[in-house]
């Protein structure tokens, strides 16, 4: 059990918040230091892991129904932005009504700061890394090359392999240095009593979105709204478990056959949607960003703002790494340059997010079977795919 990544996060906060008060200054900023080192070498790396991962992902799709994976991309893109979105929306109705006593943490770097760093040089910026592996990926699609391939995904396995064994290992150390500094500086408590309110809205938020998807694909037709629920809810169980949407992709699979009654495109629509398409995330990790803005007393983005932030955010999602947390890690950029929170509020929204991994993983799955079952209605409205006996019997 103590070898559960979450279990050993929820120690770190505990012991943090008991000894915090306790430990000299030294002590604190040396933990603190510790953290922003690890943060720094996520930084370092993160351009390699959205190259690799962007390119990797783009190659994989070569060999199947161009055209129609061209249109599911941007079914993808089109549903992660209106996710976001509606997080934005939520947010900006609720968190104000929400919001209690402020934590200054805009202004933390004044008080507790590292006692030493390493510096990395910024080879690449993120935001260039998802246009290099995008470009990668598309030209080599289209002019196969098979070396090119072999490196996009030897690059992927390479990236995988540092997250799994150089950096989760670490990530309590990370997120123990920023939670003891801000338990030192008073302000932790404060957030954890904050936060309960936002997570009953966010779960609310979750739940309508996604059960709204399962009834618009069904022409809000309660027995087949509540059969197509029933028939995912195996897989959304599997994925609350496992905190992996890829490792939770066979239960999908069975489901979404079961509900579109079209394993062909089920079989297309799944794998491509499996690491990009996360209704959990997109609602989720905007929310946990506004509110901890809110909390700090700090200005929620106007709509300008959170569109640049909407877009890298989305554009991010095609590099995420499947490892638990990992669709956190890619956004720590988008997070501070487009939504303006600190290193300290990425510490925290890190922290709040693999402690929430299950949760949001379960929306993945869930919110992924919603998608396959809109897209094989609308695309059969379309005739982009061709109706079956079977799949016209079961719409």
């Amino acid at each position: 059990m103590l070898k559960s990544l979450p279990v050993q996060l929820v120690i770190c906060v505990i012991v943090a918040f008991l000894i915090g008060n306790h430990l000299d200054l030294t002590k604190v900023q040396f933990f603190f230091s510790l953290s922003c080192v690890i943060k720094d070498v996520l930084v370092a790396v993160l351009p390699f892991v959205i190259i690799t991962y962007i390119a990797s992902a783009i190659l994989s799709l070569k060999q199947k129904a161009p055209f129609l994976i061209i249109v599911i991309m941007l079914f993808i893109c089109l549903s992660n932005i209106l996710a976001v979105f509606s997080s934005y929306f939520v947010g900006l109705l609720t968190l104000p009504a929400l919001a209690g006593e402020v934590v200054n943490l805009s202004s933390v770097d004044q008080a507790i700061t590292p006692l030493f760093s390493i510096p990395f040089p910024e080879l690449l910026q993120p935001k260039y890394a998802l246009l290099v592996g995008m470009a990668y990926g598309l030209f080599f699609s289209f002019f196969n090359l098979e070396d090119a391939t072999k490196w996009a995904l030897k690059g992927r396995d390479y990236v995988t392999l540092f997250l799994q064994k150089l950096f989760i290992p670490f990530l309590p150390v990370y997120v123990f240095g920023f939670v003891l500094k801000m338990q030192k500086e008073g302000n932790l408590g404060t957030l954890i009593s904050n936060y309960g309110q936002v997570f009953l809205v966010m779960c609310t938020l979750i739940i309508v979105y996604i059960a709204f998807l399962y009834a618009l694909a069904h022409r809000f037709n309660p027995t087949k709204f509540l059969q197509s629920i029933r028939t995912m809810l195996p897989a959304g169980l599997t994925g609350f478990t496992t905190m992996s949407s890829a490792a939770t992709m066979p239960v999908t699979l069975a489901a979404t056959e079961e509900n579109t009654k079209d394993a062909g495109f089920t079989q297309l629509v799944i794998p491509t949607t499996v690491n990009f398409h996360l209704l959990g995330d997109a609602l989720g990790i905007p929310l946990i960003g506004l509110a901890i803005l809110q909390f700090s007393g700090m200005p929620l983005p106007g709509i300008e703002q959170y569109l640049i932030f909407s877009a890298y955010f989305c554009m991010a999602k095609f590099s995420t790494a499947g490892i638990p947390g990992g669709g956190v890690f890619v956004l720590v950029p988008t997070l501070q340059a487009h939504l303006g929170l600190s290193a300290e509020m990425t510490g925290l929204v890190t922290t709040i997010y693999v402690l929430q991994d299950s949760l949001f993983t379960a929306a993945n799955v869930m919110g992924n079977g919603a998608f396959a079952l809109v897209c094989h209605r609308f695309f059969k409205t379309i005739r982009l795919i061709r109706p079956t006996q079977v799949t016209e019997a079961s719409a």
